[in-house]
């Protein structure tokens, strides 16, 4: 046996003495003791557990309503991530963004336009999937990250997967359509969304948006939606003079790979 062993079977006979001769009055020993302590271990997990949902409570109070992602519009603490979690999301998000984008929030534009806030989420693939406000210059605008499986894909499109974007446009309201094919086989489509013509009804009424879609190898498509806002129930604010990024701030974004699975 060696020296650290020596002296920790020395602690145990020690701690064992002083359990058995402890004695209080009326007590049964050792019994007595064991069962105090476990009173005074229930008592403090108690008040920790107390301490810890005033915590999120606090949290989520300061994060505000329609403001917990891909909570806006409220947020269930037993289904959803904490308003901590919420924050780490939106910042980590943040540092993959240019200098004086804005503030960054994450929200769900699905609870914020249909005024749902218990509307179920779409299920993350990517590690930075969903929709991000971004504050600047008194206006609100939005950024939306997604990635669809190719068996996604498949479903939404009867199986004949995407082709060319721009293929369409302008007829399907694509304008400016540009594609890219990349080195590795992948398909890069950047284009603006039409404004909806005067008198027709569009509701919520988006402002200037630019849409990136990249066509993955695997048949899987990573979509970015970069808009200024809209306008209507559920707006955090005025809309942005200008989408969060520009257009070739959006191309730079959508390659980062950091964003796929």
């Amino acid at each position: 046996m060696n020296q650290k062993e020596v002296e920790s079977e020395h602690v145990r006979e020690l701690l064992g003495r002083a359990v058995h001769d402890v004695r209080a009055p009326g007590s049964r020993g050792s019994e007595a003791v064991f069962a105090q302590a476990s009173r005074v271990r229930w008592r403090r997990r108690a008040a920790a557990t107390g301490a810890v949902a005033a915590a999120v409570a606090a949290g989520l109070v300061a994060v505000g309503p329609g403001l917990l992602n891909s909570g806006g519009g409220g947020s269930s603490v037993a289904s959803e991530p904490t308003a901590g979690e919420f924050t780490t999301q939106a910042a980590k998000f943040a540092k993959l963004l240019p200098a004086g984008t804005g503030k960054i929030s994450e929200v769900s534009l699905l609870r914020l336009v249909k005024q749902v806030p218990k509307a179920p989420l779409p299920k993350r693939v990517g590690p930075y999937d969903g929709d991000y406000a971004v504050s600047r210059d008194g206006g609100t605008g939005y950024l939306s990250v997604r990635v669809l499986t190719s068996q996604q894909v498949a479903v939404k499109t009867g199986r004949k997967g995407i082709e060319d974007p721009c293929k369409d446009a302008p007829k399907d309201g694509r304008v400016n359509c540009t594609t890219e094919k990349l080195p590795n086989g992948s398909l890069l489509g950047i284009w603006q969304e039409g404004v909806p013509e005067p008198g027709s009804y569009s509701y919520p009424k988006w402002g200037k948006t630019y849409v990136a879609s990249l066509k993955l190898t695997d048949g899987g498509i990573l979509q970015v939606r970069d808009t200024t806002g809209f306008q209507g129930k559920g707006q955090l604010g005025p809309l942005l003079k200008t989408p969060p990024l520009t257009r070739a701030q959006l191309h730079k974004l959508i390659l980062n790979p950091v964003l796929l699975p």
